[in-house]
């Protein structure tokens, strides 16, 4: 029968640490090993701490390691007595291993070390529980998960991957992609001219879609998720924290169907629309789409449920925030951070889930009141990301939109019914072929935004803008014909021969 242990007994093997401190001491090949798999807080005996501390300042020093090195280091430390003297040092060298089977007892020290913090770390929950009002139970639980996930974090050694692993790996994903993406290294948004630009979105990647209220942030976002899921297979959850499950299928019917959203929620759908509706409706539920639309759902209510959907739903791709500036930190915090640290912890949070769960991240975000301030150019910037310091520091790519008509009639706006064509944009080029083409008011054409695309950030690539049409009655995103590309042509030929 196991003997019990007592409740004070933590987890080591002195054996173990001595070994592979004595071996760093004789063999530079055994020091590159230890110095790399463990570090001074991994060894459990106080004077084997103080041992580890003097290789590694010679070390870092670029000083040879040795019994003689060490010694005298620990020495000038003043600790010689207290890591065990001379005879200790003597010992340690004695009981060195083989380089084929150090990573073994290094393998040894470090599992007792993570098993050691592992049980601190429960004892210090159980302790909170006792000495603390836990006023909401989700986010201790959340925390505790996340203390413990950080505690358990060093369990493996071999964080080093060899490139020819590596290559390896990506030599299989080029001769059997998992969709068709043609040449595109991550998710294609389903836009080419995004995507020449941007490479898809890519595994472990945060990107931003950032623009004013109303623009079609959220619905961009949408068809993004749209697009992967149906045309692509890719499995995407959407963290909702602006509108609810039902509203947002209804938008996907509307991006679909191509049958206005005022008519699909009030139920007022006519002949071939309904045919239209039943249509979406079936393609949607072959769609693997996860929605969580909770109330004053947290930051660590997202990171722990995209983790727990990932279990069971292992291919999930791709995973959209709606939006950044409803996140929050914690719940009825007594030192509630500034919004700029919780936009921190939040922008950290989201790109190390994408790295976590290998997927790419998407988040809508709100750009800041100052593009209302600018005169005639009030095409957003990076540094009108609200709090954007971090956001934008974080983000691999970042995509500012952009619609003309969105200021049309603004006192300072950009678009004059006296402007001359040579002196317009594309977006007001469409404008002028969008009335030239309007025949009545229920013409699909008068309910259409041109929307500027700027990759403002591109951390994998280049930056640059494309064009794309938003359908506003039910909120699709299109890239332009090759007809109205055709006519933009004739637009600038005409304005060329009129110079």
């Amino acid at each position: 029968m196991p003997t019990k242990k007592n409740q004070a007994d933590l987890p080591f093997n002195s054996a173990a640490e001595k070994a592979v401190l004595g071996s760093a001491m004789v063999s530079s090949n055994a020091l590159f090993n230890v110095l790399s798999g463990l570090e001074e807080s991994d060894f459990f005996e106080a004077k084997h701490q103080l041992i580890y501390r003097a290789i590694k300042g010679l070390f870092d020093r670029r000083v040879n390691v040795d019994i003689l090195t060490v010694t005298e280091e620990l020495q000038n430390m003043k600790e010689l007595e207290v890591a065990g003297g001379v005879a200790y040092l003597q010992s340690c060298t004695e009981s060195v291993v083989a380089i084929s089977a150090l990573d073994s007892y290094i393998d040894i020290v470090l599992n007792q070390s993570v098993l050691r913090k592992l049980i601190l770390c429960v004892r210090d929950i159980n302790d909170t529980y006792l000495s603390e009002d836990i006023e909401n139970v989700n986010d201790f639980i959340l925390q505790s998960e996340e203390k413990i996930k950080d505690a358990v974090a060093k369990r493996k050694v071999d964080t080093f991957k060899k490139s020819k692993t590596v290559a390896e790996v990506i030599e299989k994903e080029i001769n059997n992609p998992r969709t068709n993406t043609g040449n595109m290294v991550g998710i294609p948004s389903g836009y080419p001219k995004l995507d020449a630009i941007s490479q898809g979105f890519q595994k472990g990647g945060m990107y931003i879609v950032a623009a004013r209220p109303n623009v079609g942030k959220t619905a961009l976002a949408l068809n993004f998720a749209f697009n992967a899921a149906k045309d692509y297979h890719v499995p995407v959850a959407i963290f909702s924290l602006e509108m609810d499950a039902e509203l947002l299928i209804k938008r996907l019917i509307g991006v679909s169907s191509n049958v206005s959203l005022t008519n699909i929620s009030a139920g007022n759908i006519m002949g071939s629309d309904r045919m239209k509706v039943s249509k979406a409706i079936k393609e949607i539920s072959d769609c693997e789409i996860y929605i969580d639309d909770s109330a004053n759902l947290k930051l660590m209510d997202i990171v722990a449920k995209a983790r727990k959907l990932q279990t069971s739903v292992p291919d999930l791709g791709m995973i959209i925030v709606d939006y950044l500036g409803l996140v929050q930190t914690a719940n009825n915090s007594k030192n509630p951070d500034s919004r700029q640290e919780e936009v921190r912890k939040i922008s950290l949070a989201l790109k190390g889930l994408a790295r976590e769960l290998k997927l790419p991240v998407i988040v809508v975000s709100q750009l800041s009141r100052d593009v209302e301030k600018r005169g005639d150019n009030k095409r957003p910037m990076l540094s009108d990301l609200r709090d954007s310091g971090n956001i934008e520091q974080d983000a691999d790519l970042v995509m500012l939109l952009y619609r003309e008509d969105y200021y049309k009639g603004q006192k300072g706006g950009a678009t004059s019914n006296n402007k001359k064509i040579k002196d317009m944009g594309d977006s007001e080029k469409f404008e002028v072929l969008k009335n030239m083409n309007a025949k009545n008011e229920n013409d699909p054409t008068a309910n259409i935004s041109y929307v500027e695309v700027n990759v403002a950030k591109n951390r994998n690539g280049s930056t640059g803008q494309c064009g794309l049409f938003f359908y506003r009655n039910f909120g699709r995103f299109d890239s332009p014909s090759d007809e109205w590309e055709r006519q933009i042509r004739e637009l600038n030929d005409e304005m060329n021969s009129n110079k």
